[in-house]
């Protein structure tokens, strides 16, 4: 009963007070758990190139020596598309530090 009566005073925690008026949308439960649209699509596009990089490994281990070659410059380029993500996810994770006050 008191936890509602301090819910209803403050909000779900005493640091609404500093959160900016155009994000009054999230709770704290919102906060511990968010990754921006950006951040789902960098990531789901990592999670892709490594697992065709680990198929391109078992090509590269195969016995068809052309197969192998397309393997190996497949895998370079996928290297250097991972790279260029990394810089993408890191621009993504702190735009949502921006977004969330922390920066």
């Amino acid at each position: 009963m008191e936890k509602e009566r301090y819910e209803e005073i403050l909000g779900c925690c005493a640091c609404e007070d500093k959160i900016e008026k155009t994000f009054s949308g999230l709770t704290c439960a919102d906060k511990k758990n968010i990754f921006t649209r950006r951040e789902q699509d960098v990531l789901a596009r990592i999670r892709e190139s490594s697992l065709r990089a680990g198929a391109l490994k078992k090509e590269i281990n195969g016995d068809d020596e052309h197969g192998r070659r397309s393997a190996r410059l497949e895998l370079e380029n996928l290297r250097l598309m991972r790279a260029e993500l990394e810089k993408e996810r890191l621009a993504a994770r702190e735009e949502r530090m921006r977004l969330l006050g922390h920066l």
